[in-house]
């Protein structure tokens, strides 16, 4: 069974091999990202923001990121093989759906650590901000993480039962995730609505229980935890069944050998 997987871990390390310009996704984007946002951050601070407003934007950044490149970790174990026209390869050996999410997203995991260490020690450095002092709530990145494995299966699935023209819900739902996930502002500026929609996304609720856990909110860091591992659970449960039957259908319908 690891023989299977690893192989999908192995496909992600050649390519980026081979495209030194994937690596950037890991090692520049994320620190680009912090850079910008801590001195926006100290300009603000400059002009009467309080120093709070910089741990508050930290936080939902690295969240972020954190999301899109758990995203693209499972979502690109598709795209990588349309473009090469070589998915029908993916589905006809001896590796399983199961495989197929397991390894990609282990690749997902390991590539948003190797990210978030880099932002970590960025921010730490150039900002003074030290994200982890949040400690035992760290634990939230890892729903995170699940949740953009759910998700991005969902992308997954569409692509495999309607073709690749459903590829650019991969870049625009990390949009989508963080207009409502509160990256920059809480929640509870939005509309009632709005707020709904917000805080059915467990990352919304990731980021307020690692704000909390940086303040005086212990109480208040626990029961978002709590929800968004809940929620995140869901959501890769969802994933995974969308995509199966989509990997299913793909089959039946000639979608899946067409690339």
């Amino acid at each position: 069974m690891w023989t299977e997987i690893s192989a999908h871990v192995y496909k992600h390390w050649k390519i980026m091999s081979r495209r030194p310009g994937e690596i950037a996704w890991i090692l520049l984007y994320p620190f680009i990202g912090i850079l910008s946002i801590g001195i926006l951050a100290f300009f603000l601070i400059s002009k009467g923001a309080p120093l709070e407003s910089m741990m508050f934007v930290f936080v939902g950044v690295i969240v972020w990121n954190f999301y899109g490149i758990s995203q693209r970790g499972i979502t690109y174990g598709i795209t990588f093989d349309i473009w090469n026209n070589c998915l029908k390869h993916s589905f006809a050996g001896k590796s399983s759906i199961g495989h197929f999410i397991t390894g990609n997203s282990i690749f997902g995991l390991l590539s948003s650590l190797a990210a978030f260490a880099l932002v970590g020690v960025v921010g730490f450095i150039l900002f003074g901000f030290n994200i982890f002092a949040v400690g035992a709530f760290l634990v939230n990145l890892f729903f995170v993480f699940l949740f953009a494995t759910g998700v991005g299966l969902m992308i997954n699935g569409l692509m495999v039962a309607k073709g690749e023209k459903y590829m650019s819900i991969i870049w625009m739902g990390t949009g989508i995730i963080m207009v409502f996930s509160g990256v920059y502002y809480p929640v509870s500026i939005l509309p009632g609505a709005v707020q709904a929609v917000s805080y059915a996304i467990p990352a919304t609720h990731s980021i307020i229980s690692m704000r909390a856990a940086l303040g005086a909110g212990l109480d208040i860091a626990v029961a978002e935890l709590v929800i968004g591992a809940a929620l995140s659970l869901v959501y890769l449960a969802i994933g995974a069944l969308i995509f199966r039957n989509a990997v299913n259908r793909g089959r039946r319908s000639g979608m899946i050998t067409k690339y």
